[in-house]
């Protein structure tokens, strides 16, 4: 059985939110821990997080590579890596459960669109990608350069699944995920 890690990337600096994202609060819940929650549910055996007091990344101020390159230096190889930003509260464990499925036999996978949610395999060519990303200047620190250069496949996004990619970046994102919270909504 391959194993599944989960990491939360939480390493930003919340610019736009001007505070802390990952300790920002809904119903009385983090938004660090709403994100740990599905991973657990998809089946993930340990949860890694980059940032928030977790893993310090190794190229301090370089991204989302700077995270993944963080937590995959202490993987062995085949470990499957199932990826997910902090300010992704509605994110479910049915749709991670669709990206550890569909990553079967392949690099990585991601939706159209959508960095994250992102499910990657981890193996030497993924650990020299980043590392290569990384280091050199002129280098493509996207990912989905990154996701190109590996040959990750794209999935198609269904419509149903269209709210869980909702991102919170501002404070009036987070009001409105708050105002939902109060109301009953999904948070």
């Amino acid at each position: 059985m391959t194993k599944v890690v989960g990491l939360v990337l939480a390493g930003g600096n919340s610019r736009r939110m001007g505070r802390d994202k990952a300790a920002l609060e809904v119903a009385g819940v983090s938004l660090l821990n709403m994100a740990r929650k599905p991973l657990s549910a998809a089946g993930c055996q340990q949860i890694l997080v980059s940032g928030a007091g977790g893993l310090v990344d190794r190229y301090p101020n370089a991204g989302p590579l700077a995270g993944l390159d963080a937590a995959i230096i202490g993987l062995s190889d085949g470990t499957l890596l199932l990826v997910v930003p902090v300010d992704m509260p509605h994110i479910t464990a049915d749709l991670l459960t669709q990206l550890t499925d569909e990553c079967a036999g392949q690099p990585g996978v991601y939706f159209a669109k959508q960095p994250f949610p992102c499910c990657l395999r981890v193996t030497a060519q993924l650990r020299d990608a980043v590392q290569q990303a990384l280091t050199m200047t002129s280098a493509d620190r996207s990912l989905f350069g990154l996701f190109q250069r590996l040959g990750f496949v794209e999935l198609v996004m269904k419509p149903a699944h269209v709210a869980q990619f909702f991102n919170c970046n501002t404070p009036e994102e987070f009001a409105s995920l708050v105002s939902l919270a109060s109301l009953g909504g999904k948070s």
